[in-house]
């Protein structure tokens, strides 16, 4: 009788045991896939109401709407541009499967690719001059100083000089 009792609390012991682990597992990983393994699309911006830079630029809810009609032209804008690139992108990376590379077709979509950036970077700034016209003086003020902040913070840090040949990471 006093063994069966024993299996009973051992197989209780070891129930209850098990789906503490699962349960600290379970909220370990939800947690961690939310924040760091899934980040949302870049494609999908925040609701600016509980964006950090309008809560630190105390944008009105008129302010509000006006950024968020600018973010939807300037993804309806930049998409395609964004696909051009990608495309010929691939194209690029599709030669060096080759045997004989043409050096010409490659050094053709550098240029394209090269220009489609640009128009991209010139098509950002003007997006960026049509948010700051929206802000008041003080807004703008403030967004100079976060967005120094923020382009200190995410600075890739330098890497550190290794004498000797390079490490080969690409084969073909």
């Amino acid at each position: 009788m006093d063994r069966k009792v024993l299996v009973i609390l051992l197989v209780v012991s070891v129930a209850i045991n098990l789906a503490t682990m699962f349960s600290f597992g379970y909220f370990w990983w939800t947690s961690h896939t939310r924040e760091n393994m899934f980040p949302s699309p870049p494609h999908v911006m925040p609701d600016w109401r509980q964006a950090r830079m309008s809560r630190e630029l105390g944008l009105s809810n008129q302010q509000i709407e006006q950024m968020k009609i600018a973010n939807e032209e300037i993804r309806r804008i930049m998409q395609p541009l964004r696909n051009e690139m990608f495309e010929k992108r691939r194209e690029l990376m599709s030669l060096l499967r080759e045997d004989n590379v043409d050096r010409e077709k490659a050094d053709t979509l550098i240029a394209q690719i090269a220009a489609l950036q640009a128009e991209h970077d010139a098509k950002i700034f003007d997006h960026l001059q049509t948010m700051k016209s929206i802000l008041t003086p003080e807004q703008r003020q403030k967004l100079g100083t976060l967005m120094h902040a923020l382009l200190e913070e995410e600075r890739p840090p330098e890497l550190p000089h290794r004498p000797g040949p390079a490490p080969h990471h690409f084969d073909m």
